[in-house]
């Protein structure tokens, strides 16, 4: 029985500081929005950009919305064309959710989530979902 006790005692902090369960967050990126945002130049200057940009290099797809940079890598990360009756069984999230989960976090911006998810809609029936990751502190782009 004491035996037990002592067991329970060094186990028991591990039970109760685990880290919670972390969600798969779906994201709708709209390259043709219009939408406009407030970025600062690095100088103290505010410019106004598009809120989706998105640049491509070699295996890599950059995906800026206003000044956050998520990255897919062909390879690395999986890339899914599928039925955009499938949104509806998704809740999608916005920038301003990212950033509030991570403020709340203790934890890199690229841990916050088990999955961040970019998803482009290609057609009235289609869209491709890329599995990406926020770059942000310690991560290269």
């Amino acid at each position: 029985m004491k035996y037990l006790w002592i067991v329970i005692f060094f186990l028991s902090p591990t039970i109760i500081f685990s880290q919670s369960e972390k969600e798969k967050v779906y994201i709708l990126f709209n390259e043709t929005s219009k939408e406009i945002c407030n970025k600062e130049d690095g100088s103290g200057n505010l410019l106004t950009i598009k809120i989706y940009k998105k640049k491509s290099k070699g295996k890599k797809i950059n995906f800026h919305i206003c000044d956050e940079t998520f990255i897919y890598i062909e390879g690395k990360s999986e890339r899914d064309t599928c039925n955009i009756k499938i949104l509806t069984k998704v809740k999608l999230q916005n920038l301003d959710y990212l950033l509030r989960k991570y403020n709340e976090s203790e934890d890199f911006k690229h841990h916050v989530f088990e999955k961040i998810y970019i998803v482009e809609k290609i057609s009235d029936e289609k869209f491709i979902k890329y599995e990406v990751y926020w770059s942000g502190e310690w991560t290269i782009e």
